[in-house]
Formats: structure tokens, C-alpha cells, sequence
């Protein structure tokens, strides 16, 4: 089981949510955390002030052992997120994708497309032929003023995705959840990934088909999850 966190200004974003996360995962994989949400808060806190690091991401891991350090990390440049980025497509199914558990080989079929290719991602489709979710992030779809979103059962309920339903929900879109079959890409207006590190990011090309990165719907959204991390932040400086 894993997770990554994201710092900003020496605050781990979202941090209960990828808490309670892990501690599920471990259900779901018949393991067992041997420390509480509490306990871990406070090593990841003592983590990031004994290392002096206000911005990065945190990789938190157990299979035997506890381990928690900074990796590195890559985050889109202005232009990704003005011009959105190129996603490739990979006919592979995560096993159990509820758990958020180490996928050697998807990632490593997906690592050979993205550099071969030079995508930014690359997109799940499974034996049916639909969209479930990107190597590393969760795939969302506009068309029209209706957003749509894989179903939860078939991809890892992301942290991000999770913020993304809520900032939908705040703004009175319409939001569901449906099957994204690979054939009605062509019927779809714009198209977006999040993640920990991409945020909510445009995609502007997959597999050839064409969206449009400025969408009204696609930016309403990014502007609105800016705010949702900040009151995050806000919450956690006015707590400690």
C-alpha cells in the first residue's frame, strides 16, 4: 500500500483524506497499519519539519515495513496548464483498483509509452473497451455543461477526484458517473486528469481525438479547486 502527498508551504494537502485512504487500502489488501491516523500525522509532520521542506511530495509505503520520505517530483509548467497535455491510451486493468497498491507491471508498460512516446499520460482501457482511469490519475470528460467521471467501482477513488466531485458540487454542475466507451471519445467537448501532482490538468489530445482545453466548465473547476486547497491550508496553520 501507498500513498503520495503533496506539500505547499510545509503543509501536507488533504492529509485525513490520504490517511483514511491508506488505512483502506490496507483493509482491502488484508494488511494491517500497525499506527493510527494520529501516530502517522505526527511522523509525517516531524518528517517534513526535520528536512526543511515547504513544497514536494511525500511517498508513504508499507508492506512490511513503515516508510515514509520525499521523492521526487514532477509538476506541469504554466504552459501544461494553459495548452493542456497529450495522453496516450494503454489496454490494461489494475487488479483490485479500489486499493491504492503498487501495480509493477501497468506502471511499467505505462513508463515505456510515456517515454517512447513522449505522452504525459496514458489511459486505461479495459477488456470491454471503456475508459477507467489514467496509470496514475483519474480521468474526467465534459460534454456540454455535464461533467462525467468513470465509476467509482472501477478506478482508485482519488484524493483529487474526490476534491474535484465537491469543487463540481460547490459550483451546482452537474456531475455523474458513467461508462466511458473508447469509441465515443469523438462525442465529447473536453477532457481532464487529476492527480496529486497534476491538480486538474487539460488534456487537449488522446489517442488523436481533439478536446478544447479552455472550456468554460474544464477552467470554472480549476479555479475552483485553487480555493479548496488553500482553505485547506488555511484550516490546517489555524489548528496547529
Amino acid at each position: 500500500m501507498y500513498e503520495v502527498l503533496r506539500v505547499v508551504n510545509g503543509i501536507p494537502l488533504f492529509l485525513d483524506e490520504h490517511l483514511q485512504r491508506f488505512q483502506h487500502s490496507a483493509e482491502l489488501a488484508g494488511k494491517e497499519i500497525r499506527y493510527s491516523c494520529t501516530q502517522l500525522e505526527a511522523f509525517l509532520n516531524q518528517l517534513i519539519i526535520r528536512n526543511e521542506v515547504d513544497e514536494g511530495n511525500i511517498l508513504i509505503s508499507c508492506k512490511t515495513n513503515l516508510k515514509a520520505f520525499f521523492i521526487a517530483h514532477n509538476y506541469p509548467s504554466a504552459e501544461q496548464y494553459k495548452s493542456g497535455i497529450r495522453c496516450g491510451l494503454l489496454h490494461a486493468e489494475r487488479m483490485n483498483p479500489n486499493a491504492k497498491v503498487f501495480q509493477t507491471e501497468v506502471r511499467k508498460q505505462a513508463n515505456q509509452l510515456m517515454e517512447t512516446l513522449g505522452f504525459y499520460e496514458v489511459l486505461l482501457v479495459d477488456h470491454e473497451q471503456r475508459i477507467t482511469e489514467g496509470s496514475r490519475s483519474n480521468v474526467f470528460f465534459i460534454k456540454g455543461d455535464e461533467i462525467i467521471t468513470p465509476p467509482g467501482k472501477h478506478v482508485l477513488l482519488g484524493i483529487t477526484r474526490q476534491k474535484t466531485i465537491t469543487c463540481a458540487n460547490r459550483l451546482n454542475l452537474k456531475i455523474r458517473e458513467a461508462e466511458i466507451p473508447l469509441d465515443r471519445l469523438t462525442g465529447l467537448d473536453a477532457a481532464f486528469i487529476t492527480g496529486t501532482s497534476p491538480k486538474i490538468l487539460p488534456i487537449k489530445e488522446v489517442d488523436g481525438h481533439l478536446f478544447d482545453v479552455d472550456n468554460k466548465v474544464l477552467r470554472s473547476l480549476m479555479n475552483e479547486y485553487d480555493k479548496v486547497i488553500q482553505e485547506d491550508i488555511n484550516r490546517r496553520i489555524r489548528s496547529s
